[in-house]
C-alpha cells in the first residue's frame, strides 16, 4: 500500500511542476494582451448623424443613391414613425438616423460591419436599432397593404390577350 501512495505522490508533484510551468508561458502572453493599446475604430470625420443629414440637405440624386427615396418622402415617413411613437429616438440616435441606416441596410444589401463604418455606431448598437425596425414592419403591412380581391383579375391583365389564358 505504501507504495501505490508513494507513486501517487510522485505523480501529483510532477503534474504540479508542469501546471507551474505552463503558469509561467501563459501568464506573461494574457498580460500582454490584456494591456495592448487600444486603437479606435469609428474615426470618420462624419458620424451617423451628420452623414444623414448632408445627405439628405445634399442634392436629390445622392438621396435617392444612399437610401433609394427623394428627401421628402425619407423625411415624411420618419416623421411618421415618430409621430405615431413606432421609433423613437435616443440622445445618440436619432430617428432620421436609424431609418438612414435601415433604408441604406436594404437599398446596398449592407451587412452590419459595413452599417457599422458607414454610421459609426457600434455592432450592438446597429443590431439594436435594426431589430427594432425590422419588428415595425408587420404593424406597418397591416396598416398600408391592401391584398387585391383575387375574385376580378386587373383590368390591364383582363385587356391583354397575352395574360388572359392564365386567369
Amino acid at each position: 500500500m505504501g507504495s501505490r501512495r508513494d507513486m501517487i505522490r510522485k505523480f501529483m508533484l510532477e503534474e504540479e511542476e508542469e501546471d507551474d510551468e505552463i503558469f509561467f508561458v501563459l501568464v506573461p502572453t494574457l498580460y500582454a494582451c490584456l494591456y495592448e493599446e487600444k486603437r479606435p475604430v469609428h474615426t470618420s470625420s462624419l458620424p451617423g448623424a451628420k452623414k444623414v443629414k448632408e445627405i439628405l440637405e445634399g442634392h436629390e440624386i445622392w438621396s435617392k443613391v444612399e437610401f433609394r427615396m427623394e428627401p421628402e418622402i425619407f423625411r415624411s415617413i420618419s416623421d411618421f414613425l415618430q409621430r405615431e411613437r413606432l421609433l423613437e429616438g435616443t440622445p445618440f440616435l436619432s430617428v432620421d438616423e436609424q431609418f438612414g441606416m435601415f433604408m441604406y441596410l436594404i437599398s446596398h444589401n449592407a451587412t452590419n460591419q459595413d452599417l457599422q463604418k458607414q454610421f459609426q455606431h457600434s455592432a450592438e448598437t446597429v443590431h439594436r436599432k435594426l431589430k427594432k425596425i425590422f419588428n415595425l414592419i408587420p404593424t406597418l403591412v397591416q396598416r398600408f397593404v391592401r391584398v387585391p380581391s383575387s375574385i376580378h383579375p386587373h383590368p390591364k391583365i383582363m385587356s391583354n390577350p397575352r395574360y388572359w389564358p392564365y386567369f
